[in-house]
């Protein structure tokens, strides 16, 4: 069943090109090859049986441990499935490329589509990078796909527009030692959305199509507009909402709605921003490995309960 929607995809394909003889002179990004389609629906067919079984193994394991009364619901789920894929990859607009260095990426976070996370970065609980709509389909070159990312909207549009006409939308470029607080949301439908390193983004704030330069603060609940900029060490307060197209200088602090600038920043408060950065790194490490065996407890940690000794101990032996 999982593979009857190929031929009426690759269907769909054909007569689609067929209509484009107009466009010849773009360069188009083709659709995704047979094999490709292939590799993706076998794939996911694999991962939706494995939770399929683990369905089955939580049902069996309730029905087992549960007293039976006739008439009751046949099983009991004290255990809860999750289903989530916080690294999600879409075969014609590119797979997530978080670095292996990342601080931490919380599980119930999702990154969609062409995102980029750099060394020392974090996102979240619920945060929410989706860059879904343009056309860095899966197996791209690294050429290709550092040309598309240094490209502009309108380079996109016109040399990149792939077999759905959707070029101009663009990717999510998280640089180093930055964070993505609780319950953001960040897209990049009319644009490219860049985030410098050393940011904070902080709860819920919003970030569409915009360019945020490193060592800046965003506030809890903030909006930043598409095509809106905020250059280095500048802090938008707290439930602002930077205009389209609006330009926040270094150094500046912006409040309101919709926003305006309210002074300089202070050496003081520019130090702030890299030292809330520098917090957030230390504490993402110590929950890097919250999925693994043994929750977030660290490695020194894990020594002194089994071992009852820890490395530093170890070296003075």
């Amino acid at each position: 069943l999982y593979l009857v929607p190929i031929s009426i995809y690759i269907h769909s394909i054909s007569n689609h090109n067929l209509n484009d003889n107009d466009n010849h002179n773009l360069n188009i990004m083709p659709a995704p090859t047979l094999l490709q389609t292939i590799r993706h629906t076998i794939g996911r067919a694999l991962r939706e049986t494995g939770q399929a079984l683990d369905r089955v193994g939580v049902r069996g394991k309730q029905h087992a441990v549960t007293r039976r009364v006739l008439g009751d619901d046949p099983y009991i789920f004290d255990d809860h499935l999750s289903r989530h894929r916080n690294i999600m990859p879409l075969l014609s607009r590119g797979q997530p490329r978080v670095h292996d260095k990342v601080a931490f990426i919380a599980p119930c976070s999702s990154l969609i589509g062409s995102v980029e996370v750099g060394e020392g970065s974090s996102i979240w609980y619920s945060a929410i990078l989706k860059a879904d709509r343009c056309n860095m389909g899966c197996g791209r070159t690294e050429e290709e796909y550092q040309e598309w990312k240094n490209m502009n909207k309108d380079e996109r549009e016109n040399n990149d527009g792939g077999y759905d006409h959707n070029g101009s939308s663009g990717g999510i470029f998280i640089g180093n030692g930055t964070n993505i607080q609780d319950g953001c949301i960040i897209t990049s439908v009319d644009d490219h959305t860049k985030i410098g390193d050393n940011v904070t983004v902080g709860h819920s704030a919003q970030i569409h199509s915009a360019i945020v330069e490193d060592n800046c603060l965003i506030g809890m609940g903030s909006i930043l507009n598409p095509g809106s900029r905020v250059e280095s060490m500048s802090l938008i307060a707290a439930g602002a909402v930077i205009a389209k197209n609006e330009v926040v200088k270094s150094g500046e602090l912006w409040v309101g709605n919709p926003a305006k600038k309210l002074r300089d920043l202070t050496e003081q408060e520019k130090q702030r921003l890299v030292f809330q950065a520098d917090e957030y790194i230390k504490l993402a490490s110590s929950q890097s490995g919250a999925m693994e065996l043994g929750g977030n407890i660290s490695d020194r940690e894990m020594d002194i309960v089994l071992l009852g000794t820890s490395d530093d101990e170890k070296e003075k032996e």
